[in-house]
């Protein structure tokens, strides 16, 4: 990954708020709406905004504002369910009407795009404000005194890109940076045992995955990936690449959904010599998949798969998969924790099915939950997704990944368990021994 687009993405998710978040089980929350409803047919979702609340340069917070935002950038968050919505209005200065062609729960469940303001791209209304980016890419950002849960107990926070892990981390020991946006898992050996820092993990609803381009004559029939997934042992790469750090993607339902069906079928560890032998390319992107390819080569190589492993920039992997020019695709992608993003990947001509991915039950499972009126019916769409997906499987589903930060112990942080750090991050302050008289 670009170092300074990390940064960058960093700091939007900082400075940016949307109407509503999923909480981990995958339920919408509201951040900047007050409150949301559905008309009796289930084609109009009239969504109420907090009042009194500002952008970073000082603009307010409209329905007129959001609703363009909406309109810019909703379809996108959508991917193929973007043709459900007809309208969105904003019908008085705190409240928009968004109309469907159909009725759709993808829509309620994309309302966490991040708002910003009109001609301001990282002008937001979250706890900190972001300036434009240093020539080495660092991203300053100020305490917004007037946040309307209460000022920041920090002045402010500089996130600098680094191109290498260990200087990182390097640095962190050092006391030369505070904290470490992403801790690598060779890193966290030595980060956890240093009593100048403390370590902070949260599961996230991203998956490591190895999506088959079934395109390819030899990867056309479902019965070979099943035998491919078959043919991972996931606790042992949980337990041995990830160093615990992780949860075994048995399915393609992220962990602790509310409405994921635990009867339903899964991927085991059954290892099956293939009856022909198989050779693909597995093209990776990021470096920091070389031990997790290397573990799976090995894996699949017992069950008769040759796997050849080819390391390729971000740009060019991007180039390759849309032109289908490929026969894997090792990564880590967003599979939660609402089933819109799972929506990106499987759904028929979706922008993320790079593999060219078509089942008609898949489709039909995901429309069940896109349309349900009721949990029950929304939790019979789940169900039929995941046992539709585990007949026909489009990827070799490996691990769901986990995130570590580390932060100075000269930070007071306050941490819920399973939850992201970075989110409590307005009421981080400096420990006492630490702290000057009058700092913030």
């Amino acid at each position: 990954m670009n170092p300074a687009l990390g940064i960058s993405q960093a700091a939007r998710n900082v400075a940016l708020e949307g109407l509503l978040r999923p909480s981990s089980a995958g339920r919408p929350q509201t951040w900047l709406a007050d409150g949301w409803s559905l008309s009796d047919d289930g084609l109009t979702l009239h969504v109420r905004l907090k009042p009194n609340v500002h952008f970073h340069d000082g603009q307010p917070l409209t329905a007129d504002t959001v609703r363009a935002v909406l309109a810019s950038q909703l379809e996108t968050n959508l991917g193929p369910a973007a043709g459900d919505i007809r309208t969105i209005t904003a019908v008085s200065p705190l409240d928009l009407a968004i109309t469907m062609h159909r009725r759709s729960n993808f829509v309620l469940e994309a309302l966490d795009v991040g708002i910003s303001a009109p001609g301001n791209r990282l002008a937001g209304t979250g706890p900190f404000s972001a300036g434009p980016p240093a020539p080495d890419g660092a991203i300053t950002m100020q305490a917004y005194d007037t946040y309307r849960e209460g000022a920041p107990l920090l002045a402010g926070v500089t996130f600098s890109p680094y191109t290498s892990v260990r200087a990182a981390w390097a640095d962190l020991l050092r006391g030369e940076v505070d904290m470490l946006y992403e801790v690598g898992i060779d890193a966290l050996d030595s980060l956890e045992s240093s009593t100048r820092v403390r370590v902070f993990t949260h599961p996230r609803s991203y998956v490591y995955q190895l999506i088959l381009n079934v395109r390819r004559p030899e990867l056309r029939d479902p019965a070979v990936r099943r035998l491919l997934n078959a043919a991972v042992d996931r606790d042992a790469i949980v337990r041995d690449v990830l160093a615990g750090h992780g949860r075994p993607a048995d399915g393609p339902v992220v962990p602790g959904h509310w409405a994921h069906d635990p009867a339903s079928p899964r991927f085991t560890y059954a290892p099956t010599v293939l009856p022909n032998p198989l050779r693909i390319v597995c093209l990776f992107g990021d470096t920091s998949l070389e031990r997790l390819a290397v573990a799976l080569q090995r894996q699949l190589q017992a069950v008769g798969v040759e796997m050849t492993l080819e390391h390729v920039t971000v740009d060019r992997i991007y180039d390759r998969v849309s032109r289908g020019d490929f026969d894997a695709i090792l990564t880590d992608v967003a599979a939660g924790p609402t089933l819109v993003r799972p929506l990106w990947f499987w759904y028929s001509g979706a922008q993320f099915n790079w593999g060219g991915y078509s089942n008609p039950d898949v489709d039909r499972a995901l429309d069940q939950v896109r349309a349900a009126p009721d949990d029950d019916a929304y939790r019979k769409g789940v169900a039929a997704f995941e046992r539709a997906i585990v007949a026909d499987p489009p990827a070799v589903f490996i691990a769901w990944s986990e995130r570590a930060r580390a932060v100075s112990t000269a930070f007071e942080v306050p941490a819920e368990p399973g939850r992201d750090v970075l989110g409590s991050l307005r009421l981080w302050r400096r420990a006492a021994q630490d702290a000057a008289p009058g700092s913030r």
